[in-house]
């Protein structure tokens, strides 16, 4: 894949019409142990990933064009002082709807329109549908890759792998094996895959499944998408992005609480681990609820928080290996 390089951040960001204007799509998830370079311009009390995704290019040269979903405040603001530090880079702000009904699938194909639009503009390109098709086609094919690749592996290498496909649009070859571990489902926002998910492989836990924006959740979309025209292509891409695993920044809790179940059972997880970054709104105001439906399945459930550095997740391995030593019995 060719053309210039184009930052993108959030899972809900339609990658496929990045390389359907000609942009090579690699996502960035920053440096976990420079947050500090990023306080200048943001404030040390946001999201430390968010931190961490300004300070990786501060030492870089331009351009610096990216793409940013607007999910979060901490979104928000790293978008704010991305257009101020490097006003000679293009940057694009699209808004996400909560919903994934119609009205916010209507919503999501008017952004998805709106960021293609000014993707022309900027390469001076005519972006056909066969493009669209044929950029729809080649992700299709990476989510494939990642999931053959995953299967069977565990904890660490399983985010690795994620991050590999997005960082680099390229497939994997099939890597790893489960081992021996307690089997846990792993769900939380963004993580280190050398922090916190490689202190519970550590201490003996085998992660089945990782729902987290860096592991599985981006790929599990089932079907490539087809379609007569742009609209109906757009159309379609949009309600593959509202219809898989969603984060808990949806409205729509019951349906990620279902599949999240469900998911547990197929993966003959025996409980569950919580595990999110500080200062994150919506993964603070999930947990109760998650935490009473779990208790009401009578599924054990370890919660954890990651300042995304993750220099304290060795002070944890006693509570994580007292919980596995409770679901293990």
């Amino acid at each position: 894949m060719s053309g210039q390089e184009m930052a993108w951040f959030c899972a809900y960001t339609p990658v496929e019409v990045l390389m359907a204007a000609g942009f090579r799509p690699a996502r960035r998830f920053g440096d976990p142990h420079g947050l500090e370079a990023a306080d200048t311009h943001l404030h040390p009390a946001l999201c430390p990933y968010v931190r961490a995704w300004l300070a990786q290019p501060l030492d870089r040269r331009p351009p610096h064009h990216a793409v940013f979903v607007n999910c979060c405040d901490g979104m928000r603001r790293l978008y704010d002082a991305w257009k101020v530090l490097f006003p000679e880079s293009f940057t694009f702000l699209m808004d996400l709807p909560r919903r994934t009904d119609y009205r916010g699938r209507e919503m999501l194909v008017m952004e998805f329109r709106r960021l293609l639009s000014s993707l022309e503009e900027f390469a001076d390109v005519d972006v056909t549908a066969d493009d669209l098709r044929q950029a729809c086609r080649e992700y299709h094919e990476l989510r494939l890759s990642y999931r053959r690749s995953a299967e069977g592996t565990d904890g660490p290498a399983r985010v690795e792998l994620a991050q590999y496909i997005q960082e680099t649009c390229a497939p994997v070859e099939k890597v790893g094996d489960w081992g021996n571990g307690v089997p846990v489902l792993l769900t939380g926002n963004l993580l280190n895959p050398q922090g916190l998910i490689s202190a519970l492989q550590r201490a003996g836990a085998r992660v089945v499944w990782a729902d987290l924006c860096n592991g599985d959740r981006p790929f599990t979309a089932h079907e490539p998408v087809e379609g007569e025209d742009i609209p109906r292509i757009l159309e379609a891409l949009a309600a593959q992005y509202l219809e898989r695993h969603p984060c808990a920044r949806m409205v729509e809790r019951e349906r990620r609480y279902r599949l999240l179940l469900e998911r547990i059972r197929e993966c003959g997880a025996r409980g569950v681990v919580y595990a999110s970054l500080k200062f994150c709104d919506a993964y603070i105001y999930d947990f109760p609820q998650w935490r009473e439906r779990l208790r009401e399945e009578g599924i054990p459930l370890l919660r954890l928080e990651s300042d995304y550095a993750d220099g304290h997740a060795g002070q944890l391995l006693t509570r994580i290996e007292a919980f596995l030593e409770m679901i293990a019995e």
